[in-house]
């Protein structure tokens, strides 16, 4: 079952792109609803070819299944990062984020993921709506935070 997400984020794409790749940008996106129990090991940027396996932690505290993270395509023309993703009740949770110009101050930030949990994937995919509106909202926080502080994370 897929899912596609899209929002405008008052930013260019050259600033968010780079944000996407780098591992402390999903603990920020994620954090309050989704934690990884071995996320000291992430490297600082994702490459394409990564694998990460790691126990998720509902809430950020609550340990679920471990869940397997292989990055399989960046492309910084494109401005796609793609992965393919699963574990536990979730087999399949294969996740495509891509990030479009919207003129010279804002862009289009999409998540597409398409999920197969057996019996459980209408109820996954109505946890992912929730989980990925969530993480765009996070999304807009860290790029107010960047603006303010004049920084990146």
């Amino acid at each position: 079952m897929k899912l596609t997400l899209a929002t405008t984020f008052p930013a260019p794409a050259d600033q968010v792109w780079p944000l996407v790749k780098k591992s402390r940008t999903l603990l920020f996106v994620c954090k309050g609803l989704l934690g990884f129990g071995d996320s000291g090991r992430f490297p600082q940027q994702w490459r394409e070819g990564n694998k990460e396996v790691t126990r998720l932690l509902f809430f950020g505290f609550i340990p679920a299944w471990k869940h397997t993270l292989t990055f399989e395509r960046i492309d910084d023309d494109q401005r796609v990062l793609a992965t393919e993703e699963g574990g536990g009740l979730v087999p399949v949770w294969n996740h495509v984020i891509q990030v479009a110009p919207d003129g010279s101050k804002a862009c289009t930030y999409s998540d597409e993921v398409n999920i197969e949990a057996g019996v459980f994937t209408i109820v996954v995919w109505l946890y992912a709506h929730v989980f990925y509106r969530y993480r765009q909202r996070r999304w807009r926080t860290l790029l107010r935070e960047i603006a303010h502080h004049s920084s990146s994370i």
